[in-house]
């Protein structure tokens, strides 16, 4: 699937910033009217440790060190201040490509800027570039809930992403370390990791995911494992069992299964004689939120 466009440019968020930090001014990397742009040594400056990003394609960074090498630095770095030293805000693959060619000073323009502002403005750069994997982006989320206590709601806002998007991403932390892992240098997909958090168990979670990689399962075949893995009274196909209506349970089966990929948690459907019953699991107050957002109820007071 995808990605949503970005309702906000990195330019929107680095600009002037307030030291309220709840009501930071957007951001503008671009040189402004009180701006100067200097030539620092490159030595001089530090990545910064709330970078969101870990990991960096050498592709694409060989790519810029060829641009760099026969154009220069033409985008300033943006950096901070702290503790004596010059901490990047943006422009960590430049720094990167600089370094690899021992380029001696680059030109940096200085902004005043809190942590939480820093993590804002990484996380928008990374995720405008399509940078980061689902991981590393599921902590940066998380950093800016749990450390700098942003709602789902006010990340979503300032990212430019619906808040259920958000919610779905922070969840894949509740994955193994193993199955992060996985997750991290694409040995399974999103789609992949959504169907194993229907599984609570970290080790069962690590299980089934190295069985999905080792058979090379699409994410409908890791459905169907596991489908079966947490309901073992189904059919062999992955039907619920009704021994009435054999094609009743096929179509349950499938709808069970649309359902868990919908609402990305463990859904149940249980078939009686007559009527059944729909069991839908959420694991804290936000994601019932996420999972009434999905079904339309948005007013509950």
């Amino acid at each position: 699937m995808a990605k949503q466009a970005l309702g906000k440019g990195l330019g929107a968020l680095i600009g002037k910033v307030s030291k309220d930090t709840s009501k930071a001014a957007p951001v503008n990397t671009d040189p402004g009217p009180g701006d100067r742009v200097v030539s620092v040594s490159l030595s001089e400056i530090i990545p910064s440790p709330l970078q969101p990003r870990k990991h960096f394609n050498d592709e694409a960074l060989g790519d810029l060190v060829e641009s760099i090498k026969e154009h220069g630095v033409i985008q300033p770095l943006i950096v901070r201040e702290v503790k004596g030293k010059l901490e990047l805000i943006a422009g960590e693959r430049r720094w990167r490509a600089c370094q690899s060619l021992e380029v001696d000073t680059v030109p940096v323009i200085y902004r005043e800027a809190s942590d939480r502002d820093v993590l804002e403005m990484a996380l928008i750069e990374n995720l405008q570039r399509e940078d980061l994997n689902p991981i590393e982006e599921a902590q940066a989320y998380t950093k800016l809930a749990k450390d700098f206590g942003m709602t789902q709601e006010q990340i979503s806002s300032r990212v430019g992403k619906n808040r259920t998007t958000v919610a779905n991403a922070m969840r894949l932390l509740d994955l193994s370390v193993e199955v992060q892992k996985q997750l991290s240098v694409g040995d399974i997909s999103v789609g992949h990791a959504k169907v194993i958090l229907s599984v609570k168990s970290k080790t069962d979670q690590t299980r089934l995911a190295n069985q999905i990689i080792k058979s090379g399962l699409t994410v409908r075949a890791a459905e169907k494992l596991v489908g079966d893995f947490l309901n073992p009274g189904t059919t062999k196909g992955g039907g619920i069992k009704d021994k009435s209506n054999p094609q009743l349970s096929l179509a349950l089966s499938r709808i069970q299964d649309l359902l868990r990929e919908r609402f990305a948690t463990q859904v149940n459907l249980n078939q009686g004689s007559k009527k059944g019953k729909i069991e839908i699991e959420y694991y804290n107050n936000e994601d019932l939120e996420r999972l009434l957002e999905l079904m339309g109820i948005d007013d509950v007071d």
